[in-house]
């Protein structure tokens, strides 16, 4: 790995966590109207996969509240973004067992990685993705998703 990109590779979460830090809204066990998705989607994966009422985080208060709090995981939430860059996820106050699935811009599953609940461990993207799918541990296996699936379309709307 070159010198510029281990040197990006670890500064990256710091500066993920100082913005996430700054977003993050007062009250930790309070759901803030702001941090709560207000767009769900069906996501359609090959395979003939298909996940519905998927709520979708794209604001940096959704994103930093994530699935935290929560004793369900429910239908999971997709994180996405405008641009395709290197993503990394952990499971600060997460009371669930997660995976996350790592998307990258031409819907490619690059990497599915599960994650331990309440732990600062970094889980990191093999490559640059505009989307990240958190499901259940172990509900990407009982659905087929499998890394190289590929999210074909959504079909969104807001609630």
């Amino acid at each position: 790995m070159s010198t510029a990109r281990t040197a990006i590779l670890s500064a990256l979460p710091g500066l993920i966590l100082g913005g996430f830090a700054l977003s993050v809204l007062a009250g930790a066990g309070e759901i803030q109207p702001a941090a709560n998705p207000t767009e769900r989607c069906t996501l359609y994966f090959s395979g003939n996969i298909t996940l519905t009422d998927v709520p979708v985080a794209r604001t940096p208060a959704q994103m930093a509240r994530g699935l935290m709090f929560r004793k369900d995981a429910g239908s999971g939430m997709l994180f996405s973004w405008p641009e395709a860059e290197q993503r990394v996820f952990w499971m600060r106050n997460t009371l669930i067992p997660l995976s996350v699935a790592f998307i990258s811009a031409d819907g490619t599953l690059s990497r599915i990685e599960d994650m331990t609940p309440e732990t600062d461990d970094y889980h990191y993207s093999a490559e640059p993705a505009t989307d990240a799918l958190e499901l259940a541990q172990g509900e990407f296996a009982q659905r087929g998703l499998i890394v190289e699936a590929r999210l074909l379309r959504r079909e969104c709307h807001s609630d």
